[in-house]
């Protein structure tokens, strides 16, 4: 079974957006990711420019194995 949203990836994703300089302040993004699996999912990534630590958050299911 595989993952409608890949909360590593959203953390790697936002600390290489912080380390590029995009942001002046702090900052949410908004990723998307499932709906071709039939399982859309929403993460919010929280970025600091000054801080090394990214927050992800986003809801969870349990699914029967």
């Amino acid at each position: 079974m595989e993952d409608p949203a890949t909360g590593a990836a959203a953390a790697a994703f936002g600390g290489y957006l912080r380390d590029l300089g995009l942001f002046t302040g702090p900052a949410d993004i908004t990723v998307r990711q499932g709906e071709d699996m039939g399982r859309p999912s929403e993460l919010v990534i929280g970025v600091t420019p000054e801080d090394a630590r990214v927050r992800v958050t986003g809801t969870a299911v349990l699914l029967p194995r």
